[in-house]
C-alpha cells in the first residue's frame, strides 16, 4: 500500500513542534485534519481550511457558516479532496486552525513509499513538542520564544494534577489517540 510520508510543523516553531506521520495516498483532506487535531493535542472546537497555491478547501461547517452569512469567498470544500488532487509547488501546502488565532501548519510531502504493512490510520512516525493551547496562541508564543509565563499550565493526568511541559513527545500515546479519537474528532464535524 502506498502512503505519503509528511512533515507537520507549527509555522515560525518548526523545529520545537512537528510531526513526521504516514498518510495513507487514499486519504483525504479532513481525514488529514482530524488527524493533525488529535497529534497536536486539540480539543477540535474550531473550524479548519487547507490552503494550496490556488485553492482553499474547507471544511463542511465552514462553508456552511460562510453562505449564511453571504461571504463572497467560500473555498473548495475539503471532503473527498486527495494529496495528489492538491495544486502544490515545492511540495508545500498548509492548514489553519481557529480562523480567530490563526495557527498555520505548514505540511510538506517529504515521500511516497510503499509498505507491506497496512496501516488504516495514519502512525506518527517522529516528532517534537507536546501540541498547540487551544484559546491560547499567545501564552504558546510566549513559552517557545522563552518568556516568562505568568502561571503555570495545568492539566489532570491520571487523577493527578500535573504541570504541562511543552517539549513532551510520546509517540506511542500519540498513534493510540489516533485510534481512539479520529471517530470522535469526524462525529463532531460531521453528523452522518
Amino acid at each position: 500500500m502506498k502512503y505519503y510520508k509528511l512533515k507537520i510543523s507549527l509555522d515560525n516553531y518548526e523545529e520545537r513542534l512537528n510531526r513526521t506521520i504516514l498518510f495513507k495516498e487514499t486519504g483525504d483532506l479532513d481525514l488529514l485534519a482530524f488527524t493533525i487535531l488529535s497529534i497536536f493535542n486539540t480539543l477540535s472546537y474550531h473550524l479548519y481550511k487547507f490552503k494550496d497555491d490556488k485553492y482553499e478547501y474547507e471544511c463542511e461547517i465552514s462553508i456552511n457558516q460562510a453562505e449564511e452569512m453571504g461571504y463572497p469567498d467560500v473555498g473548495k470544500e475539503s471532503w473527498g479532496v486527495t494529496l495528489d488532487m492538491l495544486k502544490i509547488k515545492k511540495h508545500k501546502f498548509q492548514m489553519i486552525y481557529d480562523f480567530g488565532a490563526g495557527y498555520q501548519f505548514n505540511i510538506e510531502i517529504l515521500d511516497t513509499i510503499e509498505l507491506k504493512e497496512r496501516y488504516h490510520l495514519p502512525r506518527v512516525i517522529d516528532g517534537v513538542g507536546y501540541g498547540i493551547v487551544e484559546d491560547g496562541k499567545d501564552l504558546l508564543e510566549d513559552y517557545f520564544d522563552g518568556k516568562p509565563l505568568e502561571y503555570p499550565l495545568l492539566f489532570v493526568k491520571r487523577g493527578k494534577l500535573t504541570e504541562l511541559d511543552f517539549n513532551t513527545f510520546d509517540k506511542d500515546e500519540l498513534n493510540k489517540k489516533l485510534l481512539r479519537e479520529i471517530p470522535k474528532i469526524r462525529g463532531a464535524y460531521y453528523l452522518y
